[in-house]
């Protein structure tokens, strides 16, 4: 960035205070003078101030403290009134500047005691730059902040101190207080972002609150009389100023290294560079708002950039939406920025002044920036659907050419003022007898129509049964239904096609796909644009290879058939080559089913240095077996498109070792129910297809069906066994996928560990959750369980202490409730007592020892009965 030499604002400042000693009349004041213990006072220097004295060196007016003179000005003495260890200086700087530093020189007193700076950007509203006080302890007791103990530092750029470092007696006079401000700042961008505020001032007040006292001169005794040491006191006690500096400078936000004085105005302005206006260049000036604006800062220029408006208008502004959409293209051919043109002349408009306006055109080979571009459209009104014409090469679509009118059905011609070929009798251009697209004739207004071999019909305007989509430029006018073999019932489709564009995911690879290699990816055009070096690619891979699709693009793609692939491709020499030898080879590979197919094998000849767009009509037509000149039957193309498994483009189109391969805008049209496109997919049958089967060529089963062994033409829909409890199974080995309600197995068909029931029932309810005893977790005991046709639910494995067919009962030497909620079996505490050879010696609700072994007894058979000795807890030996 640029930015103005730091100057002393301070001598074009107005300033002004509101006490200055010899206003209300001569005063006396003397210098304050150093007292040496033991020693006798030196005589005190006094002198007057007197404001109308017509002697020059007895008027302190404030403007001496920033006429740059040895002068100074001077407050009343406190002899004056107690109310003058209060006062205020303002320093009115006409303008807002960024501030660098405040320097205070003090004359013949000395410095302030208790102070603060102040800064305002309004005159209004001050707030505190920075705090002084006599000791670090008046900072928490008078302005209620921590002292910044000796030199002044800075935690924070933006931080508000308090120090006492300039507040000493010493020196009696010439002192000096600094606050640097910005000097003393480490964050590069000072200047700007929430920093900015901090130090920039158009006002600067100081509120001096406390005058520094020599308290030793009111102790010197037997020299003077009481009396006359009082009034030397009070006479000795002023503020003086003999220089206050401002250093700073005008805000330009970075873009401006100049900054003089306007005598008229006697303000500074910037000399805005970098394509910037504005008082302090904080915007784009007209016509500079490709880019938004930012401060200059010491790393980075932040230049205004020019829009690309094709010369067509000067005037523009940024929109975020359209630098997020990479819809705006820069003067370098970039579609980099959000620069939107208006007010396009010369019948032009977009974002760029890129097109022409409804009505207008411009011819194929003229460039954007050519002084008169668009030409008026001519359009026959007879012929016409309105007054419009292709705009340019980019709205072109099929043979059509800028300038061309949108001809309405039987007009042709580039301003549709003739009949088309099958109609006649220009203006009113009636439909001949034999269609034009399913008959032989010559002339399709001389009978008797002759039909082509897939065509019937008394005009040849209908397909034969099993045949569709008739069509002037094939040969047989109709295609034969595919339909995976299901039927021979089908019809065009009336969808159109939208576009798959997906440039994430792409790799390099070879024929065999067994080595991947991910390019180089950055922004390019609008689009994203991969590139791989050469050099780097062959150390693993062979000389040709090839740009792999993304799963996007893979798949069931039977929609695809007639639309288009489209992509870009081009390349370049990071070094001169000698000799270059351009790579015949195939420019397009499509894998599927058993097959691979791809495009003839002479393919795109390719120069460096050159970009080339690629459009492939994906029709059978277009592909042959790969490696052979066999042609690909129209069943073979349906079976590959019903189960894409790879797309490969060409990457390689020379030998040259040093080559960088590009390729972007990669575009495969496809029939979609959301398209709003003009173009009908009317290649894509529609078939009749029975039950079971689904798709728009019956290549899918219906939900809870499985396409036998994966085979598409000819295959089999059969019902998955899955009993209802999975929507899909696998196509080879009929196993079902995702069983659910709880069931389990290859076919579904058994119940989950820890539910019950028959799976093969069908319904969503078959598996039940076990219930050992109680079907919640806290009284479920049992891991498994399994429903016995006589005996009801059985639990498995009830654990120790648990027992009946579901866990329902305490076992002998246990007790509790397993059927209440909470409820479980816990030991009974009968210290090993018990006697279970009788039932029932431990109560099985409460826990009560009933029957203790021969020789114990007590509630618990803790002891030994009358008539044994022993220890029935611990050895457990009575006898």
């Amino acid at each position: 960035g640029l930015f103005p030499a730091v100057l002393n604002l301070a001598s074009n400042a107005l300033i002004t205070t509101n006490a200055t000693c010899g206003e209300k009349g001569r005063e006396m004041y003397c210098k304050l003078v150093e007292h040496v213990p033991g020693q006798p006072a030196r005589n005190p220097q006094c002198r007057i101030c007197d404001q109308r004295s017509r002697v020059p060196h007895q008027r302190h007016p404030i403007t001496n403290a920033i006429d740059g003179k040895n002068t100074w000005w001077q407050s009343p003495s406190i002899q004056n009134g107690i109310e003058y260890h209060y006062v205020t200086i303002t320093l009115d700087l006409q303008q807002i500047f960024q501030i660098a530093y405040v320097i205070v020189k003090a004359a013949n007193s000395p410095r302030p005691g208790n102070w603060i700076l102040e800064r305002s950007l309004d005159g209004v509203d001050y707030q505190p730059w920075q705090y002084y006080a006599i000791t670090d302890s008046e900072c928490l007791t008078r302005y209620n902040i921590h002292p910044r103990p000796g030199t002044p530092s800075y935690i924070k750029d933006d931080e508000v101190i308090c120090t006492s470092y300039y507040s000493k007696i010493h020196p009696l006079e010439n002192g000096e207080v600094r606050s640097d401000g910005i000097l003393c700042m480490q964050n590069e961008n000072i200047l700007f972002g929430h920093l900015i505020l901090f130090f920039n001032a158009k006002m600067m007040k100081t509120n001096v609150s406390k005058l520094l006292i020599l308290w030793v001169e009111l102790l010197m005794e037997g020299h003077k009389e009481v009396a006359t040491v009082e009034l030397l006191f009070v006479l000795e006690y002023y503020y003086s100023i003999k220089d206050i500096s401002v250093g700073g400078m005008c805000i330009c936000s970075g873009h401006a290294k100049a900054c003089p004085l306007d005598p008229v105005t006697n303000k500074s302005v910037c000399q805005c560079e970098h394509n910037t206006c504005g008082e302090t260049c904080d915007q784009c000036c007209p016509g500079f708002h490709q880019k938004p604006w930012h401060a200059g800062t010491f790393l980075h220029k932040h230049e205004c950039e020019p829009c690309n408006c094709h010369g067509k208008t000067e005037e523009c502004y940024y929109d975020q939406d359209v630098a997020d959409r990479n819809q705006s293209l820069n003067i370098h051919g970039e579609y980099i920025g959000g620069g939107v043109c208006v007010n396009c002349t010369g019948y032009t408009g977009g974002i760029n002044c890129e097109t022409c306006l409804d009505g207008y055109f411009r011819p194929k080979g003229v460039l954007p920036d050519s002084p008169d571009p668009c030409q008026p459209c001519s359009c026959d009104p007879n012929g016409s659907l309105n007054d419009t014409c292709v705009k340019d090469e980019k709205h072109a679509e099929g043979d059509m050419l800028p300038g061309f009118c949108h001809c309405k059905t039987g007009y042709a011609g580039e301003s549709c003022n003739r009949c088309a070929l099958g109609y006649k009798g220009y203006p009113e251009c009636l439909l001949c007898n034999c269609s034009l697209k399913g008959s032989e004739n010559d002339d399709p207004c001389i009978g008797p129509c002759i039909c082509k071999e897939h065509v019937e019909g008394e005009n040849c305007d209908q397909c034969k049964p099993g045949f569709f989509n008739l069509q002037q430029d094939n040969p047989e006018g109709c295609e034969e239904c595919f339909c995976s073999g299901k039927t021979n019932i089908c019809t065009h489709s009336h969808l159109t096609y939208g576009s798959i564009e997906d440039m994430n995911g792409w790799h390099l690879t070879d024929l065999p796909g067994l080595i991947r290699v991910t390019p180089k990816q950055k922004r390019f055009d609008g689009h994203q644009q991969f590139s791989i070096s050469n050099v780097a690619a062959r150390k693993v891979l062979p000389q040709t290879y090839y740009w792999s699709a993304p799963s996007s693009y893979l798949g069931n793609k039977v929609t695809v058939a007639g639309g288009h692939l489209k992509f870009t491709v081009s390349y370049d020499f990071t070094d001169k080559e000698e000799t270059v030898q351009l790579i015949a080879q195939s420019d397009v590979i499509i894998e599927g089913g058993d097959l691979i197919i791809s495009t003839p094998k002479g393919g795109i000849h390719l120069q460096p240095s050159e970009e080339l767009t690629e459009e492939i009509v994906l029709k059978p037509e277009s592909f042959s077996v790969h490696g052979t000149d066999v042609p690909v039957s129209r069943r073979e193309f349906m079976t590959i498109l019903a189960n894409v498994k790879r797309i490969l483009i060409r990457a390689t189109y020379s030998n040259g070792m040093n080559a960088i391969y590009r390729l972007r805008n990669v575009i495969m049209e496809a029939a979609d129910h959301t398209s709003t496109g003009r173009k009908v997919a009317s290649a894509v049958e529609l078939c009749d297809c029975p039950p079971g089967y689904d798709g728009t060529s019956c290549e899918l089963c219906w939900p809870q069906h499985r396409r036998v062994n994966g085979t598409i033409f000819g295959g089999v829909c059969a019902p998955c066994t899955c009993f209802g409890h999975a929507d899909s199974c696998d196509d080879i080995t009929g196993e079902c996928l995702d069983c659910k309600h709880n069931t389990g197995g290859s076919y579904c068909d058994r119940c989950l560990p820890g539910f019950y029931g028959d799976p093969t029932k069908g319904t969503a309810e078959d598996c039940q959750l076990c219930a050992c005893p109680l079907n919640i977790p806290s009284n479920n005991f049992s891991p498994t369980c399994h429903f016995d046709r006589s005996r009801g639910l059985i639990c498995d494995e009830c654990p120790a202490g648990y027992v009946g067919p579901r866990c329902e009962r305490c076992a002998e030497g246990y007790f509790g409730q397993p059927l209440i909620p909470g409820g479980s079996c816990q030991p009974c505490q009968c210290n090993d007592n018990l006697d279970f050879s009788v039932p029932g010696s431990c109560d099985s609700l409460s826990g009560a020892c009933l029957i203790c072994k021969p020789g114990t007894t007590g509630q618990y058979c803790e002891r030994c009965a009358d008539g044994y000795f022993g220890d029935a807890v611990d050895a457990r030996n009575c006898q």
